[in-house]
């Protein structure tokens, strides 16, 4: 089997490379082009650290199909990933063809361009100053696909460690058409924020209502079971659209929400026809009249078979 390698295509893709391909995921899901079947899940304790997998597939009848395959090893309540690795399986359906391709920087940048874009679908393109909470992968491509996708005047990211602010600032601040500030608390990145973005695998909330007083709009990039990033009022104040319902009710947010009997209580918003909006109505711009203000992502296959799709037919021109 062909392996396409990272290291030698990574160069070759921009931000604004996936924003495209992660829009085209969302509309084509939307209008019910790409299905995404459900994902498969495995959480459990491996010695002294959590093991996680996922098989998320996705396919485009007639031409294409992927499975993402992810595991990884962390410490959830260090906030620390040890080890992780993630390929997709991908099948051209018309060529009778199947290649994997490597999926740490698939990932990493689809879920950057996915983050910005939940904004972008909620809150317009006149987004000028955004709060990233974290400094880690996902944190530095939510950061870059913001300043690619608006006209900023400043990105504020946060982190608990000043080596690690340090470390953000020198690897992203330089590459950004927006003025960088870091700050030392999440209260002062997110003060007179228009938009925030979390992206941090912690698994006490630290997004309450009172912090989040003034800003508009919200995009979490939610984890599994084991981590709450934003507290129950929060979801239960703000309309809310997910990506998945099914992934998002098995995240920390929702499953905190259901042991408490408050799973009802969640601002989902209803379609015309009941059922509940997400993000490919988003992108279709089927929101209506409704106002929601956070983008609640739980990660789809169909990012990730488009986003292949993307490295596959530029393997094809060389």
């Amino acid at each position: 089997m062909e392996w396409l390698r990272e290291e030698d295509f990574a160069g070759r893709f921009s931000m604004r490379d996936f924003l495209g391909a992660c829009h085209q995921a969302f509309e084509l899901y939307g209008q019910g082009v790409i299905v995404n079947p459900p994902r498969e899940e495995v959480v459990e304790e491996r010695g002294e650290l959590d093991y996680f997998a996922l098989d998320m597939p996705a396919q485009w009848p007639g031409k294409y199909r992927a499975r993402k395959i992810i595991e990884e090893f962390s410490d959830v309540k260090q906030g620390r990933l040890a080890k992780r690795e993630a390929y997709i399986e991908f099948e051209d359906l018309q060529q009778g063809k199947v290649v994997r391709v490597d999926a740490g920087f698939i990932t990493d940048m689809r879920t950057g361009a996915a983050g910005a874009l939940g904004i972008k679908y909620l809150a317009g393109e006149e987004v000028k100053c955004v709060a990233v909470l974290g400094t880690g992968r996902i944190s530095r491509n939510l950061a870059l696909a913001c300043d690619e996708l608006f006209e900023l005047d400043e990105i504020r990211c946060t982190s608990r460690k000043a080596e690690n602010r340090a470390a953000f600032a020198a690897e992203v601040g330089a590459g950004l058409k927006a003025d960088l500030r870091m700050t030392e608390s999440i209260a002062a990145c997110v003060d007179s924020a228009e938009a925030v973005l979390t992206a941090v695998p912690t698994p006490q909330p630290i997004l309450t209502e009172l912090l989040l007083a003034g800003v508009g709009y919200v995009t979490v990039i939610a984890g599994d079971g084991r981590t709450r990033q934003l507290a129950l009022e929060v979801l239960q104040r703000r309309g809310v659209v997910v990506d998945v319902l099914e992934q998002a009710q098995k995240s920390g947010e929702f499953r905190a929400a259901s042991e408490v009997g408050a799973m009802d209580t969640i601002r989902l918003l209803p379609g015309r026809e009941g059922e509940i909006l997400d993000i490919g109505d988003a992108a279709c711009g089927r929101l209506g009249d409704s106002t929601p203000s956070v983008a609640y992502l739980t990660g789809m296959g169909a990012q990730d078979l488009c986003s292949a799709a993307m490295v596959y037919e530029d393997s094809l021109l060389k």
